[in-house]
């Protein structure tokens, strides 16, 4: 009899914990997330990902699953739905001005984390560089880099 006790309780404790377990990005443009090798639970996070990306080449993962969404899909509204032509223009902004990456590379080394003006913003800044920030959106339970220096201007 115990042994059946011990059996049902193992098994309920795997149920709670399968179903814990967080669900799996959709694709977007045919690429899968892979939140265990790019994570982005936090804004630092989701740098360091945009930047092993970046590193690896791997610029369709980048604007597919670590860069504001709907930056994204405008840019590819706006290149007549070919995402690859923006995968391509992104590649070689990269690799035409080093100067980003490495400017990224020292937000994420230096950078020092503020709230953004909402719970699902959030702004990265060096202490000597006031112009310029990295910005980050929250969407459901992910961080996205958006492509912004400077806070979107006020409406009134």
């Amino acid at each position: 009899m115990r042994a059946i006790l011990v059996v049902l309780a193992a098994g309920a404790c795997a149920a709670g914990a399968l179903a814990q377990r967080e669900a799996r990005p959709a694709p977007r443009y045919g690429i899968e997330a892979r939140p265990d090798l790019y994570p982005q639970k936090t804004p630092k996070d989701t740098l360091a990902s945009v930047l092993q990306a970046i590193n690896q080449g791997r610029f369709n993962y980048l604007l597919a699953q670590l860069v504001d969404p709907e930056y994204v899909d405008d840019r590819v509204k706006d290149a007549n739905g070919r995402f690859e032509a923006v995968v391509d223009a992104t590649q070689r902004k990269l690799r035409d001005d080093p100067s980003v990456l490495n400017e990224l590379e020292r937000f994420l080394r230096q950078g020092e984390q503020e709230a953004g003006e909402s719970q699902d913003q959030a702004v990265l800044r060096l202490k000597d560089v006031r112009n310029r920030a990295v910005y980050f959106k929250k969407v459901g339970n992910r961080w996205f880099f958006e492509n912004r220096q400077k806070p979107e201007p006020k409406t009134q």
